[in-house]
């Protein structure tokens, strides 16, 4: 790609606006004298007054001078060629650099017909400059987090180099400390990127920074050794935790406000041999809800689940291991069975998303409000449905079970890698198999894996062999399509956008309340669940394969 010669880039903004036919002579004519009168750029004036938008502005820009349109909320830029253009030339020219192509520097520009930025990003980087266009606002989205970041990160690095190591700074606590703002940029960033989970990892070098996007760690990161200590005593004293205190775990929270909305952080400290090792659970309570029918589950699947929540008591387990979605089904059930005529109660830690209508119980362990001893309270509390976000030891489990026997319908989750092995689970944490049986009604088991791309996603070539040895019936391999990732700006190169769930739903029937209370294993309990109609994860998973909405690749990583 190159800068086009000829008389369109020697054109001023709005002559090209009106060429391409998205504005008129009048209201160009109005936003001249507008501009007259009050000062600003043309385009601001234009999208103030409503008669454009900036994405409308940046199409026929790029349309009329034959220039690459990018969006740069989901194009993945390049960290090293954003920080060849200083922070302050980027921002007062509003430009970014995103990549490089043919030897040349490519150029995020709000206004491409600037001629006089273009020769001064050429001599700051000694580059051949290949502009694209940009909206102003995705570019200053950009700067934030590509320069912003990388100039904080350089700053830290120079200015904690004189610090002793595993020393902690005297003003840890004030904003403009180095390691405050990096810290600070870490926890931007990643709920940026919509990260589910910060790591901080120290070693005998630093400290590793990665994010968990879409389920996968990935790589954010790395501090210098001299940020070790004060960046990882920010983190706790942000989290209200003993600083002092390095031998042994600690759990904490952090509630913070980001553009205008409230996240709150689960902290969780490890120790290692290098220091203390710190994992940050992102949970976003703004994030909109997902109904039943946007989880993922087959049509058969959501009958069965929406059968068990259409009880009037009983007990409803989600089961999954950490980080498989099942708080997001649990509050998904709620929705379903949210109305003026039930009294629904939950008790969580902590409390994930607001909900209208629900009366939510955070547990508190300083004041001693456990999910045990919140039970308890709740279900003196005249409640129709109650939520228990996890059943984390046998008193919670037994009072949970208990209570969906005297006239309440109980939903809560449980950590088990299956349905089946979820009532020998209970019985593992002390509760009855005779009241078990009487009162689950069902298991909803579940993972994530993530989706392939839409954009991207092409079909790939599997053997039969292949496809017969994961689990495919012969008689599905006619016309069957695998698609595979590939890769592109949407997905930023990696083939995955998004996540689905995989479940498996098992109705406690008859001859599985016999099987387990005979204290059969569960292999027995799992062949008599899909005899009466539980479709396994596994089989779950390979539907989804071959409707195209994920990869062999990610089904062996995440379910089998």
């Amino acid at each position: 790609m190159s800068i086009p010669d000829g008389s369109i880039w020697q054109k001023r903004l709005g002559e090209v606006l009106v060429a391409s036919g998205v504005i008129s002579d009048e209201q160009l004519a109005r936003a001249l004298d507008h501009q007259v009168a009050r000062g600003g750029k043309l385009g601001e004036i234009l999208v103030r007054d409503l008669v454009l938008t900036e994405d409308e502005i940046a199409q026929a820009l790029a349309q009329q001078k034959g220039l690459q349109l990018v969006n740069l909320a989901v194009f993945p830029v390049d960290r090293t060629a954003a920080s060849l253009i200083p922070e302050r030339l980027a921002r007062r020219r509003l430009v970014i650099g995103i990549g490089f192509e043919d030897a040349g520097l490519l150029l995020a520009m709000a206004d491409p017909l600037d001629i006089e930025t273009v020769d001064d990003v050429r001599l700051t980087t000694g580059m051949k400059v290949i502009p694209v266009v940009g909206t102003p606002s995705q570019i200053v989205y950009a700067i934030d987090k590509f320069i912003t970041s990388a100039d904080a990160f350089q700053e830290l690095a120079s200015e904690t180099s004189d610090l002793e190591l595993e020393s902690i700074p005297d003003d840890i606590r004030g904003e403009d400390v180095p390691v405050v703002r990096i810290v600070n940029q870490i926890i931007r960033e990643a709920i940026a990127e919509g990260a589910s989970d910060i790591h901080l990892e120290p070693d005998e070098d630093g400290v590793r920074v990665r994010y968990r996007i879409d389920g996968v760690l990935t790589d954010f990161a790395r501090l210098p050794r001299s940020a070790k200590a004060g960046s990882l005593s920010r983190l706790k004293i942000m989290a209200d935790m003993d600083i002092a205190e390095r031998r042994r775990p600690q759990d904490g929270r952090i509630a913070i406000g980001i553009e205008n909305r409230q996240v709150d952080l689960r902290v969780a400290t490890l120790p290692t041999p290098y220091g203390e090792s710190i994992v940050i659970r992102i949970l976003d309570s703004e994030l909109s809800f997902r109904s039943l029918t946007e989880l993922g589950l087959g049509e058969r699947q959501l009958e069965m689940f929406r059968r068990f929540i259409a009880r009037p008591y009983g007990a409803i387990l989600i089961a999954g291991p950490t980080g498989a979605g099942k708080t997001t089904t649990l509050y998904a059930a709620l929705m379903e069975v949210n109305s003026p005529s039930r009294k629904i109660i939950t008790v969580e830690d902590p409390i994930e998303y607001r909900m209208d209508g629900v009366t939510q119980v955070a547990v508190n362990l300083k004041i001693g409000l456990t999910f045990a001893s919140g039970l308890r309270t709740i279900l003196r509390s005249d409640p129709d449905v109650v939520m228990i976000g996890e059943m984390r030891d046998p008193e919670t489990a037994e009072i949970a079970i208990r209570g969906a026997l005297t006239g309440h319908l109980v939903l809560t989750s449980l950590h088990t890698n299956n349905a089946p092995a979820s009532l020998t689970r209970l019985s593992d944490m002390g509760v009855p198999p005779y009241i078990t049986s009487s009162s689950v009604i069902g298991v909803v088991a579940q993972r994530l894996v993530r989706k392939l791309c839409p954009a991207c996603k092409e079909p790939v070539n599997a053997a039969p062999e292949t496809l017969l040895s994961i689990g495919f019936p012969p008689d599905e391999l006619d016309g069957l399509t695998i698609f595979g990732p590939v890769g592109c700006e949407r997905c930023s190169k990696t083939g995955y956008r998004g996540r689905i769930g995989v479940f498996e739903v098992m109705e406690v029937t008859d001859s599985v309340v016999r099987a387990y209370l005979a204290c059969a294993p569960v292999h027995e309990l799992r062949a008599l669940a899909v005899e009466a109609g539980m479709l396994t994860m596994g089989r779950d998973a390979l539907d989804k394969v071959a409707a195209g909405e994920t990869s062999l690749e990610e089904t062996a990583r995440a379910v089998v």
